[in-house]
């Protein structure tokens, strides 16, 4: 019995409109090899992805796509996904480049007009080199984003599934801030952390749980460390929930025992700049309003130089490495909100020169009648 998260009928409406995309590309076929893409078009959930192979995609409406890979991944390929077009190799006797020159050329594409995906970990420049030597009569142009942009509007039942993970994300972030103490360590709270997203029915996310404390604060983007909690410490804490690999954010931070004025400050400052930008996430808007919003909060606090990074992207089906699809809300991101869109808003702040850093954030998805949150957490402080 397929082992998917949607009906077969599902995918097949979703490779049809890549189809579409890729014909007003310009494209004959495509190699997409982004564990992401390849999961939300054909439902395949492992690892596979840390060799090289790849989903072969004609253009041609009603045309099946060729999944290659080796032959580990087979018995998954037949549980999770509905293609019937498959060739795996051994990886043992045969080269995995070699194995997918060899399923261009027998499918046709050899003097095509091929999409390869430039801007992916998963496509090797090694890869892409014997790739493109191979056919040197095909065009070969940039496919990186043609999957990625048909999933940034989700339908309800994605969005029903990346609720399910907020709720997920919710209790375990509950269940760290209750923990934090005197005396524990960042490790142990991680370890809480992964803990209460398993019990809750959270997947493996594609970023583990992250937690800095005291002086680490500052260190947003490190990961939990043996750093052993003291009063007056700053604890920021990111996790995420996971269903059906529909990621929900979520970011919040503690004080052990009462913060000081500065960081009582910063802190009301943020949340003001979080709650603002996500009010700018409405339909219609340039993907850029919410920055524009968070900036008038923090720039006259002088505060904006602090903030650590974009302070949104879309986010939907993911894999380790990373979570981010291509929306980002940034200056020259050519996007503007629509409902079914869904992403995070975060307006972190670092100030290492102070000893502190502060995470403020949670996944957000844009309706009809403006945005709405997928968290019931408050965007306090919380003070142990």
């Amino acid at each position: 019995m397929l082992q998917s998260a949607f009906p077969i009928a599902t995918y097949h409406h979703r490779l049809a409109d890549v189809q579409s995309r890729m014909r007003e590309a310009g494209l004959d076929a495509m190699l997409v090899s982004m564990p992401d893409a390849v999961h939300w078009l054909t439902g395949v959930d492992s690892v596979g992805y840390l060799w090289p192979q790849a989903l072969i995609v004609p253009a041609d409406a009603g045309s099946e796509p060729t999944f290659v890979t080796r032959t580990t991944e087979a018995p998954g390929v037949d549980a999770c996904s509905w293609l019937s077009q498959r060739r795996f190799y051994d990886i043992s006797v045969t080269d995995p480049v070699d194995a997918l020159i060899s399923a261009v050329s027998d499918l046709g594409f050899g003097s095509a007009r091929l999409g390869l995906e430039t801007d992916a970990f998963t496509m090797l420049p090694s890869t892409y080199l014997r790739i493109v030597a191979a056919f040197p009569n095909a065009t070969v142009s940039d496919c990186s984003y043609v999957v990625p942009e048909a999933r940034l509007v989700k339908t309800e039942a994605e969005l029903a599934y990346q609720r399910q993970a907020a709720a997920i994300a919710d209790h375990a972030m509950s269940e760290v801030l209750s923990r934090v103490r005197p005396g524990i360590s960042e490790l142990d709270l991680a370890g809480i952390a992964a803990r209460a997203l398993g019990e809750a029915g959270g997947e493996h996310a594609a970023i583990p749980p992250m937690v800095v404390s005291g002086e680490r604060s500052a260190l947003v983007h490190c990961m939990a460390s043996r750093r052993v909690l003291g009063r007056g410490d700053v604890v920021c804490i990111e996790l995420a929930g996971v269903v059906h690999r529909y990621h929900a954010v979520l970011m919040r931070t503690a004080t052990v025992g009462e913060p000081g004025p500065r960081v009582r400050e910063v802190a009301e400052l943020q949340k003001q700049a979080h709650l603002a930008a996500v009010a700018k996430t409405a339909p219609g808007n340039a993907v850029q309003e919410p920055e524009d919003a968070a900036r008038a909060v923090l720039e006259p606090a002088g505060l904006h130089g602090n903030r650590c990074h974009r302070i949104g992207y879309s986010l939907g089906v993911a894999y380790p490495p990373g979570w981010l699809e291509p929306m980002t809300m940034v200056q020259g991101d050519p996007h503007r909100f629509a409902p079914g869109m869904s992403f995070t808003v975060e307006p972190n702040l670092h100030l290492p020169e102070e000893g502190f850093g502060l995470k403020l954030g949670e996944t957000v998805e844009c309706t009809s009648t403006g945005p709405r949150t997928m968290t019931a957490l408050e965007h306090d402080l919380f003070v142990v």
